[in-house]
């Protein structure tokens, strides 16, 4: 599946797939779960994906 520029895939903890935003995403953080991307509101997602990799992806979407 091809996402819109700007946009990265990532696994939710859930089991499930989102795509979001690059440029909405305000700040990554880590937990015992894995990462989180934190948004605008307080909306958090928890993802499967490891700190660098997320970091690696979010700097060659923006």
């Amino acid at each position: 599946m091809s996402l819109p520029k700007g946009f990265a895939m990532f696994r939710r903890t859930d089991g499930t797939a989102a795509a979001c935003r690059v440029s909405a995403i305000l700040f990554v953080g880590k937990n015992e779960r894995g990462v989180v991307l934190n948004f605008a509101g307080g909306a958090q997602v928890n993802v499967h994906e490891d700190f660098d990799e997320v970091m690696a992806l979010l700097s060659a979407e923006a």
